[in-house]
């Protein structure tokens, strides 16, 4: 009889046991429909930098496909600064256009935030806002811009699309640049 009530109770022992994982399996399932939040991968320092290339600047006309070149290799620095993990701004300084025989000042153009996305070996960026001129240029009043491009190692290129009602057209501005190297001996 002794023999038969320590069976009885490492039976009871036993799927009491079971019972306790088995909860432990349920609330593990439960969460399955509440998973955490995807952690936030930090990308804008790979892109972060001063950059020197040329910028090749051509007209298309509202409801064309033809371009037509205005400026080509145009040397110019473009700034990109981390404005948060995931985003740039973008700052092409003392912009300015000969066009028509006359130099045409657009200032200082600022895209404040472009969304950058990391992938294998480079990294994405895009970004759209609207933009008004000053100066000599204010007479374009605001215009809807459009950037993408990426940086592959210390290589920035990418393409602005800036359209203008005033003039019904979109300037396209493509750029290639390279990453220039601080000086390691400023202090």
């Amino acid at each position: 009889m002794k023999k038969n009530l320590l069976y009885l109770l490492a039976l009871v022992c036993s799927i009491t046991f079971f019972a306790a994982c088995s909860s432990d399996d349920d609330d593990s399932k439960k969460n399955e429909g509440n998973e955490p939040e995807e952690e936030v991968v930090v990308t804008a320092p790979d892109v972060v930098g001063t950059y020197w290339g040329n910028l090749n600047i051509s007209m298309i006309a509202d409801g064309s496909d033809q371009e037509n070149v205005i400026a080509d290799g145009v040397p110019k620095f473009i700034t990109f600064s981390q404005v948060s993990d995931t985003e740039i701004k973008i700052e092409l300084k003392d912009f300015e256009l000969f066009m028509n025989g006359k130099i045409m000042k657009f200032g200082d153009i600022v895209l404040d935030k472009c969304t950058v996305k990391k992938g294998e070996g480079i990294s994405t960026f895009t970004g759209q806002q609207q933009l008004t001129f000053a100066g000599e240029a204010a007479a374009l009043g605001a215009c809807d811009v459009t950037v993408a491009g990426t940086v592959e190692g210390a290589d920035a290129n990418m393409t602005i699309n800036v359209k203008v009602p005033a003039l019904q057209q979109t300037v396209k501005v493509t750029y290639s640049g390279v990453k220039q190297v601080e000086n390691p001996d400023k202090e």
